[in-house]
């Protein structure tokens, strides 16, 4: 059975109370180091399920003496029956660095040049492999093929190589080379679709609004889409199964742009550069990625029921709560739900 993400924190909070113990995040902090963007290159085809991607990683060195930077990346093992991510090559500035990828962490050595507090820096991972969690490659609900992540809590380490923690926010953008036939759905704004030949295209989306990397969102397969509306200037999107188009199409298009104007009045201005309602076999329930937001398959009836509309404004109320602002440790996630 899966557990959406509310009852999993429910389960958690309901746990540590019976337990009369306070969680404390054993994340292992790297302090000196802040990511600053993340450009995901990636591969994918139909004829496999590996991904092959190039993570240009740029950071600051905020501390002197920070010899070496970690990543959170996904090994290969027997548990996960061989899935999992293997490291090709390691760079700066085109020279190779040396590394260690061990027990799910990756450790780069970083040269002397490289290790004053206020540098910034680019890094170049290579790196390919099936993921094991994290990204779900597989069938919708109509037998066609999809790629569909789930980062949620702390997956995207299963296909990505990320500080996955959220206390370390920064800007993403995602170039994916892909069959031609498939769309491509991902957070902030579209800066490219292009032909590279008779069997492949490039989409290119990016967004400049720092995000907790468990907000990291990519969809791959077919889509219907709608440009329903705009916002303040900015796109109001439905992205559907095309089986779906008539239905889901007519679900998404209340009560989304209402309720960013409430939440705006509310609270303050509406954070990102676009919001797309997103039908995903991936996700249970809703997963409020930024800018794009995942929603179970089941959820599109075409009805319009109270149901549908409950989730698509629990999730946009994230875009605010969690995602806006966001607990800098695990052990207080559960605010992001209150």
């Amino acid at each position: 059975m899966r557990l959406t993400k509310r009852v999993q924190l429910l389960i958690i909070s309901v746990t540590l109370l019976t337990h009369g113990m306070a969680y404390a995040d054993n994340y292992p902090f790297q302090r000196g180091i802040d990511i600053l963007h993340y450009a995901f290159s990636l591969s994918v085809s139909d004829a496999s399920d590996q991904i092959n991607g190039t993570a240009s990683v740029t950071f600051k060195i905020t501390q002197r003496g920070i010899t070496a930077i970690q990543f959170d990346l996904a090994n290969s093992n027997q548990e996960r029956q061989g899935k999992g991510m293997q490291v090709v090559s390691v760079l700066l500035k085109g020279q190779l660095l040396s590394y260690t990828h061990q027990s799910d962490r990756l450790q780069i050595s970083l040269p002397g040049n490289v290790r004053d507090s206020g540098l910034v820096a680019t890094i170049e991972i290579r790196y390919s492999g099936s993921p094991y969690t994290g990204m779900r490659i597989g069938n919708t609900q109509f037998g066609k093929r999809s790629f569909s992540s789930d980062n949620w809590p702390n997956k995207g380490r299963h296909w990505l190589p990320m500080v996955d923690h959220p206390s370390d926010k920064a800007t993403v953008e995602f170039m994916v080379t892909a069959p031609s036939h498939y769309q491509v759905i991902s957070n902030g704004l579209l800066q490219e679709v292009s032909v590279l030949n008779d069997s492949t295209k490039l989409t290119h989306w990016k967004q400049s609004v720092p995000v907790s990397p468990w907000l990291f969102v990519l969809g791959i397969q077919e889509y219907a889409v709608q440009y329903v509306d705009a916002f303040q200037g900015k796109s109001i999107e439905t992205w559907v199964h095309p089986q779906n188009r008539a239905a889901g199409f007519y679900d998404f298009a209340e009560p989304t742009k209402k309720v960013l104007q409430f939440y705006t009045d509310y609270v303050g201005p509406y954070a990102y550069e676009k919001l797309a309602n997103i039908q995903a076999p991936s996700v249970s329930g809703g997963m409020e990625t930024s800018s794009a937001i995942f929603y179970t398959e089941k959820l599109v009836t075409g009805t319009r029921s109270e149901r549908t509309q409950q989730v698509v404004i629990h999730e946009i109320a994230h875009q605010w709560f969690g995602n806006a602002v966001t607990e800098s440790t695990w052990d207080d996630v559960w605010l992001s739900e209150g």
